[in-house]
């Protein structure tokens, strides 16, 4: 245990060290989150109702989806993961260290945007703050997750770029974050039910804010975990792959 702590002090390190990581991770979330918090706070100031919510979405989203998958295919590209294996580091160690260090990134992240947007733009305190918390980190486990399934199964940087669009993106558009999913047309509307942001800002609206919502909290709690361990069995399952041809 102690050597798995060491391991991700030295991934928070390392990340801290890159400045790409660093950059997705904190800078750009960050900065998009006073732009586009001042942009709709004054544009639609009903949004500040669960400003704190769409911005964590976005903000976790991000680092997960787009800042991790670079990370891991740059270490298989490198042999990295070859070396922890030949120093006896399972494959496995190194990938829980490096959804831990993510972990830990966006958390702080998602924390300074709940604990600022009240006071930046006026954002509307959640009613239930331990519901608030639990919609946050069951959502940000299973966007780590996530993150960690494209980076084993993009075989370049290229084709990792190009699977994170394909999460991001329809989680910025179709997810309810940027503009209520209703305004959508029908289908797209129910594809969004596939991302786990829908189901994090439809439980946010419901458990945290009260407001009514066309799913229950605790069923798109239900969905988010189902998510959530479906991409942690592919992601073991693709790393144990990769280990026996390693």
């Amino acid at each position: 245990m102690k050597a798995f702590g060491k391991q991700v002090l030295i991934q928070l390190k390392m990340d801290m060290r890159d400045k790409g990581t660093f950059m997705v991770f904190y800078l750009v979330p960050l900065a998009f989150y006073l732009v586009v918090g001042a942009v709709f706070s004054s544009v639609n100031p009903l949004i500040s109702e669960t400003l704190s919510a769409v911005m964590a979405i976005f903000s976790i989203t991000m680092g997960a989806v787009i800042g991790l998958p670079p990370t891991i295919v740059k270490m298989r590209e490198t042999s990295v993961f070859r070396a922890y294996k030949i120093n006896g580091i399972p494959n496995l160690a190194v990938m829980l260290s490096l959804g831990v260090s993510a972990f830990l990134h966006l958390s702080i992240v998602a924390l300074i945007i709940s604990i600022s947007a009240p006071y930046i733009f006026d954002a509307q305190v959640p009613e239930n703050i331990l519901g608030y918390g639990l919609i946050m980190v069951v959502f940000l486990t299973c966007s780590v997750v996530i993150g960690l399934l494209i980076g084993v199964v993009a075989k370049s940087q290229g084709t990792a770029m190009m699977l994170s669009q394909a999460v991001f993106m329809p989680s910025l558009m179709l997810s309810g974050i940027m503009f209520p999913a209703t305004m959508l047309p029908e289908a797209l509307m129910y594809a969004g039910y596939a991302l786990p942001a829908t189901h994090a800002m439809k439980g946010f609206a419901s458990l945290a804010y009260g407001m009514p919502a066309d799913i229950g909290s605790f069923t798109s709690l239900g969905i988010i975990i189902g998510i959530l361990i479906l991409a942690l069995g592919l992601t073991a399952y693709r790393v144990e792959k990769i280990t026996r041809i390693n």
